[in-house]
């Protein structure tokens, strides 16, 4: 189906959509499951700029902004026969360097009816692999994947459906275009320092992919696809990207002075006025990694998006293997965890509908925070939390947001102690009330074992009544846990100032 083809044409509850807001351009598409596949239904794309429209501060202009949401609304029309719970809107280098975006995105967010997914850029490469993995043809050689985007590089190296070594650097069509190829006409000066610049940056990554090696190499993205069809054009090869071929082209653009210049019919106006950048990567990305030809794939992080929701992964889901590396690397006392998480979720069925939590995704927040609220142990006891928040909110956990990962975090550092509530003041408002109550939850589940006993809770029964969380103890259980009769007191003044009326009564 044609890029023209209105949503309205649609009618298909099992449809799924993913919105990549990338730094040059933004992608949407829709799809359904086939078999082991997906069949594109729909799909769009808007040449935004967002990465050119940053200004010194790093803040969004507001023309950008304007173009942006005109596009993500233009998108929102093709969707009206897609399940909002079917949709993935993820934002990638740009949105991950912007400040102060926190409007944008909630306007985005009022269109699609979904919120922006800010994805670090190990997850953007997962993504990207795993698009790749389920587009081509399974094989067990070892595969390299380049993708260059407008703010960023993704470079994987995996086999089959798992990735095995995953970066993501620095280097973009938009803005390696910005700063070696902003002038009226190109030289081969400028397209030499723009491949050496890019060499720069590739260097450190040079021996550990060479070391571990593949057999296949594939690039998708605009800029790869865009170096297919001009080598293709200019009858160079075939539409296998070559290195030598890639140089001469480089030449032929400073030589004439613009990739506008040379008349490609294959280029849009958009793609030309940022491919140049785009293409001295890929060259030094051949010439650092000694690449002699690669394939152009079409897939891309968008269908990566889509294959993540369906679950098409034929390997362990990657969140609970994230969960699980992290808690065998910080040697987490799984006893303890499995009390605090068997608890939590106690207290999650008793009050999750009348404080309006979401069953699935608060509640696989506030588990995770469980399993997790004790990992900083394994850097020191003193301020675990702490450690264990610092670690949460600076490591790349795949198949997490960034948005996720700092939820967890706030948990995780917050679940004892005194509470900090200017922590929370940059959150919106329904995520700030939201992740409070979920704290609040998690608070409790830790306090109940803090005695790290496996006896049962049958002495403790739990009631909520107008938002409000009664703990009836006996008189024997308060006898026989003192210390923890006192900390509930104490809990309850605390929780007060986030909305949560803690009540010990006596049986």
């Amino acid at each position: 189906m044609s890029d023209t083809t209105a949503a309205t044409t649609l009618d298909r509850t099992d449809s799924w959509a993913a919105i990549d807001l990338g730094s040059n351009s933004f992608h949407m598409i829709v799809a359904e499951q086939d078999g082991s596949s997906i069949r594109k239904i729909d799909s769009l794309r808007e040449a935004v700029r967002l990465g050119a429209g940053l200004d010194k501060r790093k803040r969004l202009l507001p023309d950008t902004e304007a173009r942006a949401l005109d596009a993500i609304a233009r998108f929102a029309e093709r969707l009206t026969a897609v399940p909002v719970d079917h949709i993935r809107m993820v934002g990638t280098n740009t949105l991950r360097r912007a400040r102060g975006a926190d409007r944008f995105m909630r306007l985005a967010a009022s269109h699609i009816g979904r919120p922006v997914e800010i994805v670090s850029g190990r997850e953007e490469a997962r993504l990207i692999w795993s698009a790749v993995a389920h587009t081509l043809p399974e094989s067990d050689k070892r595969r390299l994947v380049i993708d260059i985007g407008g703010g960023s590089t993704e470079l994987v190296v995996g086999r089959g459906y798992d990735p095995l070594l995953m970066e993501s650097v620095h280097l973009g069509c938009v803005s390696m275009t910005q700063r070696e190829f902003s002038r009226d006409r190109i030289k081969w000066s400028m397209m030499k320092s723009a491949i050496t610049d890019a060499r720069l940056e590739l260097r450190p990554l040079q021996k550990a992919y060479r070391d571990l090696g593949w057999q296949d190499v594939v690039g998708c993205s605009g800029t790869i696809k865009a170096a297919a069809r001009m080598l293709a054009e200019t009858g160079s090869t075939d539409g296998v990207i070559q290195r030598e071929a890639l140089h001469e082209l480089l030449g032929k653009i400073a030589e004439s002075g613009s990739v506008a210049a040379l008349g490609f019919e294959s280029i849009s106006q958009a793609r030309s006025d940022v491919v140049a950048g785009g293409l001295a990567i890929l060259y030094a990305i051949m010439k650092t990694l000694d690449i002699e030809q690669l394939e152009s794939c079409k897939a891309a992080l968008r269908e990566g998006l889509i294959f993540d929701m369906i679950g098409a992964e034929r390997h362990v889901d990657i969140r609970t293997q994230t969960m699980n590396n992290l808690e065998l690397r910080y040697t987490v006392d799984a006893n303890q965890a499995a009390r605090v998480e068997r608890t939590a979720r106690i207290l999650f069925e008793r009050v999750a509908e009348q404080w309006s939590l979401h069953p699935r995704t608060d509640l696989e927040l506030l588990v995770n925070a469980a399993r997790l609220h004790e990992l900083g142990m394994g850097v020191a006891h003193t301020q675990y939390h702490k450690h264990g928040a610092y670690i949460i909110e600076h490591s790349d956990l795949l198949g997490f947001t960034i948005g996720e990962q700092n939820a967890l975090a706030l948990l995780v550092r917050w679940h004892r102690r005194k509470i900090d509530f200017e922590a929370f003041d940059g959150l919106p408002d329904v995520d700030r009330e939201r992740l409070l109550k979920l704290l609040g939850l998690l608070r409790l589940a830790a306090l109940l074992h803090r005695g790290r006993h496996d006896e049962p809770l049958d002495d403790l029964d739990l009631k909520v009544n107008d938002g409000r969380i009664t703990v009836v103890a006996t008189q024997q259980w308060l006898e026989d846990h003192p210390l923890t009769a006192a900390e509930l007191a104490a809990e309850a003044e605390r929780l007060l100032h986030v909305n949560i009326r803690l009540k010990i009564d006596k049986t």
